[in-house]
């Protein structure tokens, strides 16, 4: 064996070693998380109580290992079907056959599969394959697999998979952003033969249309669904945010903070999405501010560059506080949780109490002081007592773990905090960013 051979036998053997310490990292959070849900149904609790205690280890473990709460559920479930019903596939896991896509693949296979037969089928024939071939060609083999042993059922799982139909737009580097789509198969096909088509037709109507097919592919799609021929407006701001709308489709509201000074030439600071993911750059900033349409409205904030606070009566907070708490917080203010504000409840800390007992003053009111973004799933465990929450003096909120006490955190991690003044306000309209000019709401 040559000195090449070696170094790539030296890197095979360091992925196996990688590859093996995946499945003892799976293994041990498998076994804190149900320790704890052991626990729990030792004491007695109630199956609800049980759930709850094991989404709170799943919460701990995401927190310990800096990894996303979902993708740590996804490894738990994933790994108890390797422990309990794949263990030729489990076993090859720990040998570091296999890395940790792999596994995870075919245990979500296993999900798929109704006849226990199959499935002690598929772990006695997929290691082979899968410790040979990549992750994609894996795919396919564990999707013609599902057809070939279970044809009666793949209409059920097609039809199933149809209810999951969604569409997601995640934030890349550089100003640009990937839009994803899991639609039907066949429409998928029809899509992309019109994308196509249309990319050719477009750029024939130029002899000096230098884009490539792929590019022209992308802007069809972009014409299409933004229906260009109208103009298209920009964003939201939290210092300023600015009101986006499309011609012809209606207005609506994109969350982008961004200081006075970059928009007037002043600072090259970027102006950030409420969520903290997108990066918008100064240059496209400008370009946003002058175009024709474009109106900001303004938060006015202290001295010390928070955001002031506001008092509402009723239980619900109106559109405008709704939109200045979307722009504080960002997202959901559990740790680790990444769901945007814009898809969470937003969460009275004391309880709002519209009819208090005789004697007693009114509950508080409804104020960006004692307003949090929750997520549906960390709402309800602090509702059901799962989860506590206590605020301080400023009016940041401490998630208490069974292990640990943990500050809150939002998209800006509390860039901006809560004061107990009021949220003032002002649109801005203007033709250039030399030329605002401010009106009250």
């Amino acid at each position: 064996m040559n000195l090449t051979d070696t170094l790539l036998a030296d890197a095979l053997d360091a992925s196996r070693r990688v590859w093996a310490g995946e499945a003892e990292q799976a293994r041990a959070v498998l076994r804190f998380v149900e320790t704890r849900r052991t626990d729990a149904l030792a004491q007695g609790l109630s199956a609800r109580q049980v759930e709850d205690a094991r989404q709170v280890a799943i919460l701990e473990a995401a927190l310990e290992l800096h990894l996303a709460q979902g993708f740590v559920a996804n490894l738990v479930s994933a790994t108890r079907t390797l422990v309990m019903d794949l263990p030729t596939v489990w076993a090859g896991h720990l040998r570091g056959e296999v890395d940790r896509a792999k596994a995870r693949e075919i245990a979500s296979t296993a999900w798929k599969l109704h006849h226990p037969e199959n499935v002690t089928r598929l772990d006695e024939t997929v290691l082979a394959y899968a410790t040979s071939h990549t992750l994609g060609q894996l795919k396919g083999w564990l999707r013609r697999f599902l057809v070939r042993v279970e044809p009666d059922h793949a209409i059920e799982r097609r039809k199933s998979a149809h209810a999951d139909r969604n569409l997601t737009i995640t934030a890349l580097d550089d100003g640009m952003s990937l839009l994803q789509a899991l639609i039907p198969t066949t429409e998928a096909l029809l899509i992309d033969r019109d994308l196509t088509l249309a990319a050719k037709a477009s750029r024939t109507q130029t002899f000096d249309d230098e884009r490539t097919l792929a590019q022209a592919r992308a802007d069809a799609l972009v014409d299409t669904l933004l229906q260009r021929g109208g103009k298209t407006e920009t964003t939201d701001t939290a210092a300023e945010h600015a009101r986006v709308g499309t011609s012809g489709r209606g207005r609506f509201h994109v969350g982008v903070t961004v200081s006075l000074a970059t928009l007037l030439g002043l600072s090259s600071e970027p102006g950030v999405s409420a969520d903290g993911q997108h990066v918008l750059d100064p240059g496209l900033l400008a370009e946003l501010a002058t175009a024709e349409g474009t109106l900001f409205s303004r938060l006015l904030t202290d001295e010390h560059g928070g955001i002031l606070d506001v008092t509402e009566l009723g239980r619900f907070p109106t559109q405008p506080l709704r939109r200045a708490l979307n722009l504080i917080d960002g997202t959901c203010d559990v740790p680790g949780c990444t769901r945007p504000a814009t898809g969470c409840d937003i969460d009275h800390q004391i309880p709002h109490d519209p009819d208090p007992p005789p004697g007693q003053q009114p509950g508080p009111t409804t104020a960006a002081a004692n307003l949090h973004h929750r997520c549906p799933p960390h709402h309800g465990l602090k509702t059901r007592g799962a989860l506590t929450v206590t605020h301080d003096q400023d009016g940041n909120a401490h998630w208490h773990l069974p292990t640990r006490t943990i500050e809150a955190e939002t998209a800006f991690t509390r860039a901006w905090t809560r004061r107990d003044r009021t949220i003032q306000f002002v649109e801005i309209h203007h033709t250039h960013p030399d030329h605002i000019q401010y009106r009250p709401r």
